[in-house]
């Protein structure tokens, strides 16, 4: 099969649904009849186009199910729908910055919303992190230094794991660590209750944002060079959940220790 009779196979919605179908559960002609509400007919000359393309088989048993090329193309198809959904926006944004092996992954991200309101989305970010009680993953070359202490009392009520990523200007522009420290009840405790110089790294560049926890997930991504935090992609489904961590952890692997940056801010500050 080339590549446009792929194109042409899936040109019809009927067609799609039969093989969507197919894919979730093999089954016998009636049972899908009945479960597309499509006619007797119709549905044996999808299946009849599905078999010459040998993207659906037949069983001993009768039934209809979906081939091993067939699992592949529904992969595709399903990166297609995702991606055109949210067309829009990967059109205006570096989805550079997404490793390729994770934008195949987005097929399997079916729920994923894109939330456009600046503020909206700030109170998703800061709800992320006062509601998580199992990790809190960052990425930001922002820092809402309110959340400090929430953070802090996460940490010791519900034994929180946190990482986080951050800018190197952040470092100067946020006077860390001394503004942290200000916003901390008990800052010594807390750096050692966190394990800052083995939960915090520092990139030298940031080309996207993040925050994920077990509550759900938030993603920015640049546009003309910049963060762009007032459009996000939003989703409470754990394999956005799964797909951010992984998205983390391709970030985590590149970032740098705080010691030594922490080290020289404070010397430049006496």
């Amino acid at each position: 099969m080339e590549t446009k009779d792929f194109f042409f196979e899936f040109s019809n919605q009927d067609r799609i649904d039969v093989f969507k179908s197919l894919y979730k559960s093999e089954k016998k002609h009636s049972e899908i009849e009945k479960e597309l509400h499509i006619s007797g007919s119709e549905v044996s000359r999808h299946l009849k186009r599905l078999r010459e393309k040998s993207l659906v088989i037949k069983t001993r048993e009768g039934k209809y199910t979906i081939s091993n090329i067939g699992k592949i193309f529904y992969w595709i198809l399903d990166l297609f729908e995702v991606s055109l959904k949210h067309k829009e926006y990967f059109n205006t944004h570096d989805i550079t910055s997404i490793p390729l092996y994770l934008i195949l992954q987005l097929g399997e991200l079916h729920t994923l919303e894109l939330s456009t309101k600046t503020l909206q989305n700030i109170e998703l970010w800061s709800n992320l992190v006062k509601n998580s009680e199992q990790f809190i993953y960052a990425i930001s070359d922002q820092f809402q230094t309110s959340l400090l202490p929430i953070v802090e009392q996460n940490v010791y009520n519900q034994d929180l794991e946190i990482r986080a990523l951050i800018d190197k200007s952040l470092l100067k522009s946020y006077n860390i660590p001394r503004e942290w420290s200000e916003k901390f009840e008990n800052p010594a405790n807390f750096y050692k209750k966190l394990n800052i110089f083995e939960n915090i790294r520092i990139l030298e560049e940031l080309h996207l944002s993040l925050v994920v926890s077990e509550k759900g997930g938030i993603l920015f991504l640049s546009r003309d060079t910049t963060i762009n935090y007032g459009q996000c992609l939003i989703d409470n489904h754990p394999s956005f959940v799964n797909w951010l961590k992984d998205l983390f952890m391709f970030y985590w692997n590149k970032g740098k220790s705080l010691k030594p940056f922490i080290k020289k801010e404070l010397k430049s500050t006496h």
